[in-house]
């Protein structure tokens, strides 16, 4: 099954990896050197257990696109449950803004 988006609640099979679900921002000015965060967390104001940067995949000042994508090491941490994640956006590695905030990641039984 993969990655299913609802609006901005994803829904992952446990154990999954390898499958790329894109991202796209806009509303900011974009260095080449700019990046997206990407934070898994078991509830907001819990500690992230994981995290991902990004760079940006266009040559754009307008729009930043990323891939999220787990390696298989990476999906053999997140057990099936309920989570939520965070899209932050760095600039000299400082948080501008948080694009997506607290958003449900669930993780449902898989082939694992």
């Amino acid at each position: 099954m993969a990655f299913i988006t609802k609006g901005n609640k994803i829904i992952m099979d446990a154990y999954d990896y390898g499958i790329q679900l894109p991202f796209d921002v806009t509303g900011a000015t974009f260095a080449p050197t700019d990046k997206m965060r990407f934070e898994l967390k078991k509830s907001k104001d819990s500690e992230t257990l994981l995290t991902k940067e990004f760079l940006n995949e266009l040559d754009s000042t307008t729009k930043f696109r990323f891939f999220l994508e787990f390696s298989e090491d990476e999906s053999k941490q997140i057990t099936p449950g309920n989570y939520v994640y965070f899209v932050r956006y760095l600039k000299h590695d400082i948080i501008q803004d948080t694009v997506v905030s607290g958003e449900v990641f669930q993780i449902k039984n898989g082939n694992g």
